[in-house]
């Protein structure tokens, strides 16, 4: 069964087509398009005993980047061993009911969901070692059916995996310029573990209370939205959001503006630091995402690591707010469930819009 599923996948995978970005005409008598409201870079259609799946090239517009089918779910033909590159789809498997499923992880370093922990810890999930140079020899004695890696611009190749005569599922999805579309590819992950119908259900739920809270900030007019920075420096450049992130698009549902909403990428962006200043510097809020086992950080912890940043009006105003990645699971869960983090930034923004919140990634530093 194995051998059937990766031809039935290489011969999709490998055949040419037309531009998917919009919406194809299907020409087969026994298809139908599943309706997906957000996302633009992924179309799901169902035939007769397989569902056929089109993720569009997120750098080149017209251009597919991959296609391939998933048969029917059933005992026989679902994927159940699968070795997956990012710690944000082992927890969405895992929170599908299809930790089983999941063979081995990269990045096991970053793993905060507890149930994830366990099963390395006892063996059940095996570490493959960094997703940019995933441990070879371990997928080799691992022997998955499936892999699921994020691709990025102008990859050519991913370290030969695909040698190895494993089906490569491209998780475009950190593309997406929407939260509720990025969360949307759920239901392709759904359906590759035989939990369609969990991941449906899960994402309409999502999606409505998501709705839910964006119609409170609809009618905020222009001039009352507080404009937000994200970030800090890495070295020698800042990496901000793009524009067209997804980041970007909560900051403007929870009724905020972006500093960089004029950037047309949807991916990071590395900044010097002037000009951020220059872009950011009277921004209301900053919002900041670190790494520390040891505590959370203070306002004079984010001064003493680079002076100028009391150059910001945010920090002299004390307006910084921090999410420590260290404690809590907030790249594993928000990916999939941009609600969630929607309520913080609404509330830190416009409290009075949700009075009963409290915090839960962010904190005032």
């Amino acid at each position: 069964m194995r051998k059937l599923l990766f031809l039935l996948f290489v011969i999709f995978s490998l055949t040419q087509f037309p531009s998917c970005r919009g919406r194809q005409h299907v020409t087969s008598s026994d298809a139908d398009t599943l309706e997906l409201r957000h996302a633009q870079y992924l179309r799901l259609i169902e035939h007769a005993g397989y569902t056929e799946v089109q993720i569009s090239n997120p750098w080149k517009e017209g251009k597919l980047l991959q296609k391939f089918v998933i048969p029917e779910s059933n005992a026989a033909s679902s994927y159940h061993h699968i070795a997956i590159f990012t710690t944000t789809h082992a927890s969405l498997l895992e929170e599908l009911g299809a930790i089983d499923a999941i063979a081995g992880i990269c990045e096991t370093e970053y793993i905060a969901n507890s149930h994830l922990r366990e099963a390395l810890h006892d063996g059940r999930i095996q570490d493959l070692g960094s997703a940019m140079t995933p441990d070879r020899e371990r997928i080799i004695a691992l022997n998955p059916d499936l892999i699921l890696l994020s691709p990025y611009e102008n990859a050519s190749t991913y370290g030969n995996l695909e040698s190895l005569g494993v089906p490569i599922v491209q998780c475009a999805d950190y593309m997406e310029t929407s939260a509720l579309g990025r969360a949307e590819w759920m239901r392709l992950y759904g359906r590759l573990v035989g939990k369609a119908h969990v991941a449906d259900s899960l994402f309409a739920a999502i999606e409505a209370e998501y709705k839910s809270l964006k119609t409170l900030t609809d009618s905020i007019e222009l001039e009352c939205r507080p404009t937000v920075l994200f970030d800090t420096m890495i070295g020698s450049a800042w990496y901000v959001p793009g524009g067209r992130s997804t980041m970007a698009q909560l900051v403007a549902d929870a009724g905020g503006r972006y500093v960089f909403d004029d950037n047309t990428k949807s991916g990071s962006v590395p900044l010097a630091f002037e000009t951020v200043l220059d872009c950011g510097e009277q921004a209301d809020y900053w919002f900041i995402r670190y790494n520390n086992s040891r505590q959370r950080m203070a306002l004079a912890d984010l001064g003493n690591i680079y002076q100028p940043y009391a150059l910001f009006n945010a920090y002299r105003k004390g307006e910084v707010y921090g999410c420590n990645s260290a404690e809590l699971i907030f790249y594993e869960e928000t990916p999939f469930h941009p609600e969630r983090l929607l309520r913080d930034y609404m509330y830190i923004l416009h409290s009075s819009l949700l009075p009963d919140h409290i915090l839960h990634y962010f904190h005032q530093l």
